[in-house]
């Protein structure tokens, strides 16, 4: 791995921010006020504070989704931590391009591979049991944006809480995956890579027609694209489709190969 202070661009400090914290309390404005203090010059990026609260596999997701669309030196906080408090422990992550801040709980399983290293934050001092975000999060992820080294916090660790992605199954000529994240629009997107050709998608025991683009199919109609995320997902011309399905995360898809 390449030193961040040889590689990285510095010019910009940017935190992206990510969390469960939603829009109607102080939470999301406590956490960047703790970062503005040690630099007012900072750019904080939110990136969404709608994640249902303690769901840590669709933080997960969402990282994994966006984090590669930042420059280089850019520091990842996220903050979805049902286990503050605990003796889960409270980390940043070194990769090649970026540092992660957060808890040790698993929201960093879809970033982690063989080029990134993990430390864990030596707290020192008495702060709230209940908002981690602001007492130890929030200026970490500022320190590290403004030039400190990851391992300026703490001990190197190799231990990390991890999940594993999704696994796609194949049996005959169909593939068998399921649903990862559901979006703003009720679009249902798989862990099925849409680099696969298939003939077409079933889901609830519904055969979903393959379009192009969302306007491709008839108003209301169920389809299945090639999404942005790099997944397969079953979307709705101008509609729900997680309503109109009546399906959640973890529903169970079908994909017949060509």
């Amino acid at each position: 791995m390449s030193s961040r202070s040889a590689s990285w661009c510095r010019a910009m400090k940017i935190i992206t921010f990510l969390s469960d914290f939603g829009e109607d309390d102080w939470f999301v404005a406590a956490v960047k006020g703790e970062i503005l203090k040690i630099d007012s010059n900072i750019n904080i990026i939110d990136i969404t504070h709608k994640i249902e609260p303690h769901d840590i596999k669709s933080a997960a997701f969402v990282l994994k989704s966006v984090c590669g669309n930042f420059p280089p030196g850019t520091v990842h906080l996220v903050v979805v931590d049902p286990g503050v408090g605990s003796k889960r422990k409270p980390i940043i992550i070194e990769a090649e391009k970026y540092s992660f801040v957060g808890p040790d709980n698993g929201v960093f399983s879809y970033i982690c591979d063989g080029l990134t290293k993990a430390y864990a934050i030596d707290v020192r001092g008495k702060m709230s049991t209940t908002f981690h975000g602001r007492d130890i999060f929030a200026p970490v992820a500022a320190r590290v944006a403004i030039g400190n080294l990851p391992s300026d916090f703490g001990s190197e660790i190799y231990d990390l809480h991890r999940f594993e992605f999704p696994k796609v199954t194949k049996r005959a000529n169909r593939l068998h995956g399921e649903i990862l994240y559901i979006d703003h629009f009720g679009n249902l997107i798989t862990n099925i890579p849409n680099t696969i050709d298939v003939k077409n998608l079933n889901i609830s025991g519904k055969e979903v027609a393959l379009k192009n683009f969302y306007g491709e199919g008839v108003e209301g109609q169920i389809i299945g694209i090639k999404g942005s995320s790099g997944y397969y997902e079953i979307s709705c011309n101008k509609g729900n489709a997680m309503r109109l399905l009546d399906v959640d995360i973890g529903e169970k898809i079908t994909i017949k190969l060509q």
